[in-house]
């Protein structure tokens, strides 16, 4: 009986300790990711600055922390991935040819890509009124429980539950979604306004749907992408920088070739404890404040000579406190030259 007891209690115990390790590992994991996304922004913002532009990961940046020999303080392992967000359609922007030619792409029957695509439309659109082969205003209204439509641009991947018909042609009955799915996640983004995908890091169906619209030629674009060996992963892969005259490109109307919403992930892990940040940068619209001239009267405050012979209390803490301070202006002026659209941690999306 002692014995079932004790084994008993060293078994509950082990589980209390793990679980609260788990958690207190997580705020220096915390530490160390954010340490990482650091210095990877650091690494990319430096590239942009020399080259005047982000084409992909190939182009130098894309093993960071490696180059950097960057060693976390308190996790085993911190990884660094990159995606690039621009690589694929802007929903909100999309219009109806486009989103008619990517659900055949997918594999839908006309009827299928006609319902597909006025559904989505109507349920972004400001109004109630109801498409040919739509779904919309009252049709939602008479479900068990009533819903509304979001009348504006989709914020989560999970309101496509709620869009007839993709709950019923992209999820199961049990709510687990089907290989279509993943398709369709990587052909397009949720955060970009507008703009065209940037070729260099788009997905096959980004591609074949560009083909369609006769933006490109797909195979000769990848032989040039896999570089003089036609293999991917070989280390000669190339970079489109323009899309003019390129290989592959015949209307440089629809396609960009630049990176403008680079998304980074952070893992970072010891032992079962994990902590990860999903960030979305971009640079259109950010502002390198800290470059940003001083004035006169600013720089002069900063760099105040301290009165060694000042006797009075503020004197001797000045003394205490050193020569080397940063004045109120100018600490406020400090920023990034990029912009966080997007920042969460520990989540899927």
């Amino acid at each position: 009986l002692l014995t079932f007891i004790v084994t008993a209690f060293l078994t509950e115990a082990t589980a209390k300790i793990k679980y609260y390790g788990l958690f207190h590992n997580r705020d220096d994991l915390r530490t160390d990711a954010y340490s990482a996304l650091e210095i990877a922004l650091g690494t990319v913002n430096q590239y942009r600055e020399i080259e005047g532009a982000l084409w992909g990961p190939d182009q130098g940046w894309g093993t960071a922390l490696e180059d950097f020999e960057f060693e976390p303080r308190h996790a085993t392992h911190v990884t660094v991935t990159f995606q690039d967000e621009s690589a694929k359609f802007a929903l909100q922007a999309l219009e109806t040819d486009v989103l008619l030619v990517l659900f055949e792409v997918l594999g839908f029957s006309l009827p299928d890509r006609e319902a597909l695509t006025d559904g989505l439309l109507d349920w972004m659109d400001t109004d109630d009124d109801r498409r040919l082969n739509g779904f919309d205003g009252d049709d939602y209204e008479d479900f068990d429980p009533p819903l509304k439509p979001a009348n504006g641009p989709i914020q989560s991947w999970d309101e496509f539950r709620l869009i007839e018909p993709f709950r019923e042609l992209f999820f199961e009955e049990s709510g687990l979604p089907l290989p279509v799915w993943n398709q369709f996640v990587e052909a397009v983004s949720l955060h970009r306004p507008s703009g065209q995908p940037n070729i260099n890091q788009a997905s096959p169906t980004v591609l074949a749907v560009l083909e369609e619209m006769g933006h490109i030629n797909a195979r000769s674009l990848e032989a040039y992408r896999h570089g003089a060996d036609g293999e991917p992963g070989t280390g000669d892969e190339r970079l489109l920088r323009t899309a003019d005259g390129a290989a592959g490109i015949q209307d440089a109307a629809g396609i960009s070739t630049s990176i403008e919403l680079l998304r980074v992930k952070v893992e970072a892990s010891r032992g079962d404890a994990r902590f990860q940040i999903d960030a979305l940068v971009t640079w259109a619209g950010s502002d390198a404040s800290a470059a940003k001239a001083r004035s006169p009267e600013t720089t002069a405050r900063a760099s105040d000579p301290i009165d060694s012979n000042d006797d009075s209390a503020k004197g001797r803490l000045q003394r205490g406190k050193g020569s080397a301070r940063t004045a109120p202006a100018l600490s406020a002026d400090l920023g990034y030259p990029f912009r966080f659209v997007r920042i969460s941690e520990n989540r899927k999306f």
